[in-house]
């Protein structure tokens, strides 16, 4: 589960994007007009350094 916005959760239904959850992170698979490969992403603007 991951929370959105309410302007991206509209965004995430009505573009056809995917959402998955790996090792407990929220990745997202663009639609193919975006990403033919349709390759997940995830966001890294909040991930902290090592």
């Amino acid at each position: 589960m991951t929370l959105l916005c309410r302007h991206h959760h509209t965004t995430i239904h009505q573009q056809d994007w995917e959402i998955i959850m790996r090792n407990g992170i929220p990745h997202y698979i663009p639609p193919a007009w975006i990403d033919p490969d349709r390759k997940a992403i995830r966001n890294t603007m909040h991930v902290g350094a090592a």
